[in-house]
């Protein structure tokens, strides 16, 4: 890079450190980014407001808007990156863009080849920050920016508890399938939060994202390689050799809102069926459109999702309008933007499983939001995690009895039991 500089002076000891550490690491995720898609482009920031004083915590220590804008032209125009410029344009409700981004070409990924590097010879940088909180977007459509924050109790034990899940993972052998076409189920739920960090399959990775500058807003792990994965995929997994099987909660959400409400539905209540003429619409549809209620204020617009079927005669509005009908005791609920306050509870009844399994079990299991993979042999442990992390996070929330419902999986005689002196023990 230098040598194709024109620079009348050298640049200084300490100058030239942070910017060998730029190109530097900028150029590894390129190549690890590469390893798992050709054509993945990963996005940096050319923002003075992303480097300030408030923010360091999100960012390599050595970084700076300068640098990265010279690490990042250097590269492309070296031909070890592609780039694009970032953009934005204006709607009549809001906009959309993106920020700047390369890709990384032949040429890099041959210069680590003929000096014998590969994925596995490369590691995360221990300090990258596990706990991240983001504000509301400034405009709709726009980014959520990162909220810097001041550590207590709370945060530090968030993040051991993610440094000790890696540890025990990690000591065990994980390995995912050949890779399959398809998208990922999650992909709609996650455009933002999960979106843009590298995933390495060589080593299991957890992070967690609050919402709206608020500790109760959101909180999901992100960050695993298997939740992009088709169900299909992760079912081919093997931990240890052992196959693995995957428990998930029936349902989650509206069942939440329905016990905090407190009418908690019957185990053979289906949120999502309409019956009558709906019933031909794919149930995909059908969750999206209620999350969609879930997530909105009272005065947005809801949008049909592209590549949405209906049957002919029907519109999305119609949809909406028999959803909101057939959920009326959980109104309170539904176009209050109250998407994040369910995803909370969520994350913590994840938490709550993670933490068993980490710390008692010691036994790695892979969380995917409301559902988790494990070897086969902890099947029966998994299932009762869930029955007591759901216990324990619903218990101070509502008057009302109530137990959720895991796809797959019954409970034994007398965990209902088991599981309340387990949730008046611990909490």
């Amino acid at each position: 890079m230098e040598a194709g500089e024109a620079r009348h002076r050298a640049r200084k000891a300490v100058d030239r450190m942070r910017l060998e550490a730029i190109l530097g690491t900028m150029a590894l995720d390129l190549f690890m980014a590469a390893g798992e898609d050709l054509d993945r482009w990963l996005a940096y920031s050319r923002r003075n407001e992303d480097y300030e004083v408030k923010q360091r915590r999100y960012v390599h220590p050595d970084a700076s808007r300068q640098i990265a804008v010279q690490a990042a032209a250097f590269l492309t125009a070296a031909g070890y990156a592609d780039s694009k410029a970032g953009s934005y344009k204006r709607s009549e409700i809001g906009g959309h863009g993106f920020r700047a981004r390369l890709r990384a070409t032949s040429k890099l990924i041959a210069l680590f080849n003929a000096r014998g590097v590969g994925r596995a010879d490369i590691g995360v940088r221990e300090g990258a920050e596990l706990v991240v909180l983001k504000g509301p977007p400034a405009r709709r459509g726009g980014p959520k920016p990162l909220v810097g924050y001041d550590d207590n109790p709370t945060t530090h034990g968030m993040r051991e508890g993610l440094r000790a899940w890696a540890a025990v993972a990690n000591a065990h052998n994980i390995q995912p399938a050949e890779r399959l076409s398809g998208p990922s189920e999650r992909s709609l739920e996650d455009a933002d939060d999960g979106a843009g960090a590298i995933i390495a399959r060589e080593r299991a990775r957890l992070y967690r994202v609050f919402n709206n500058g608020s500790w109760t807003a959101g909180g999901r792990f992100y960050g695993g390689w298997w939740m992009t994965m088709p169900s299909v995929q992760r079912a081919r997994i093997t931990i240890d050799g052992e196959p693995v099987v995957e428990l998930d909660f029936k349902s989650l959400h509206p069942r939440l809102a329905y016990h905090l409400a407190g009418q908690p539905l019957a185990p053979d209540d289906d949120p999502y069926d309409l019956g009558g003429r709906f019933a031909a619409v794919d149930r995909s549809v059908l969750k999206v459109a209620f999350n969609q209620l879930l997530a909105v204020g009272p005065e947005a617009r809801i949008r049909k999702p592209a590549h949405t079927a209906l049957p002919r005669g029907m519109a999305y509005r119609d949809l909406l309008e028999a959803l909101e009908r057939k959920h009326q005791p959980i109104q309170s609920w539904l176009r209050r933007a109250r998407a994040l306050e369910l995803q909370h509870l969520d994350s913590q009844i994840a938490a709550g499983v993670l933490g068993y399994f980490t710390h008692s079990l010691k036994r790695p299991v892979l969380p995917i939001h409301d559902s988790f993979v494990v070897a086969a042999r902890d099947e029966y442990k998994l299932g009762e995690s869930m029955f007591l992390a759901y216990r324990a996070v619903t218990a101070d929330l509502s008057g009302v009895s109530a137990w959720p419902e895991i796809k797959g999986w019954t409970p034994g005689a007398g965990i209902e039991e088991k599981v309340l002196r387990a949730v008046q023990r611990v909490w």
